[in-house]
């Protein structure tokens, strides 16, 4: 099959998984099995598309913004699959809705071929980038558990929890923690992978780069919202962390490429 036509099926893959995932609003709040099954669904059909749109240019398919929304947006979904049997409507209803604003606004960007330029064919964009979007979908993640955490009730001292809704409030403390661990143990590797991406494309490790910069700065931010469990003072305002640290990341991933110029603008 020639490349325009494995891409034009990518695009109707699109568009199905958006169908798809735009029913999931509704199945949000049926049992487990049944919104469990459909946004499987909605993952094999995106997956599909990013294997189309792979065969279609030969390389990995980030290489544009509408697969970079894609692309993030699936990472998302991935995360909300994986705690798919927390029983927090809303805390899966902050997580989904993420990640369906990103794939609604892929539709905006240009969905053709997009061959990638030099600097990206190498192995180490190809470990750096799906990483690091794995990591910003962990942290929504606890974006999304902050948010349902500040729905329940008030906590007593030190985190503990006092008529806390079901899920407990004690649930969505552990699923910010998970999402500041697992998002910045990961993101951590994938700044190594990106040293050494910048040093083959632009023969340095670090450039005064807007979105190098604030790969450091987010770093470093949620480096400190893993040690806070040391000061017992601040662990109350680690839902308040996961915010803030959300706004850092979107910064970080989308600000660079619209608010300030950068290197990194095509994702």
């Amino acid at each position: 099959m020639d490349p325009k036509s494995l891409v034009n099926l990518s695009i109707l893959c699109y568009w199905l998984s958006l169908a798809i995932y735009t029913g999931y609003w509704y199945f949000n709040f049926s049992d487990k099995n049944t919104r469990s099954f459909v946004l499987v669904l909605g993952l094999a059909t995106q997956l599909l598309a990013v294997v189309l749109r792979g065969m279609a240019i030969e390389y990995f398919p980030l290489t544009n913004k509408f697969e970079s929304f894609f692309g993030f947006s699936f990472t998302v979904f991935i995360v909300l699959y994986i705690y798919r049997g927390v029983e927090s409507s809303l805390y899966r209803t902050v997580l989904f809705g993420v990640g369906y604003v990103f794939l609604v606004a892929a539709a905006f960007w240009p969905k053709g071929l997009s061959y990638p330029p030099p600097l990206m064919l190498t192995i180490w964009y190809l470990l750096h980038v799906p990483l690091t979007f794995m990591c910003y979908a962990y942290w929504t993640s606890s974006l999304a558990a902050a948010v349902a955490y500040f729905a329940g009730a008030e906590p007593e001292a030190e985190g503990t929890t006092a008529n806390a809704p079901n899920p407990s409030q004690g649930v969505m403390m552990d699923l910010i923690d998970r999402g500041f661990m697992y998002g910045m143990l990961g993101f951590s590797i994938s700044m190594l992978f990106g040293g050494l991406w910048g040093f083959v494309a632009w023969g340095s490790y670090f450039l005064w780069d807007a979105k190098v910069v604030w790969s450091v700065i987010v770093w470093l931010f949620y480096a400190t919202c893993i040690h806070v469990d040391h000061w017992p003072a601040l662990r109350p305002y680690k839902p308040y962390m996961a915010v803030i640290g959300f706004l850092i990341m979107m910064m970080t991933y989308v600000g660079t490429s619209f608010l300030i110029a950068s290197t990194h603008s095509f994702g």
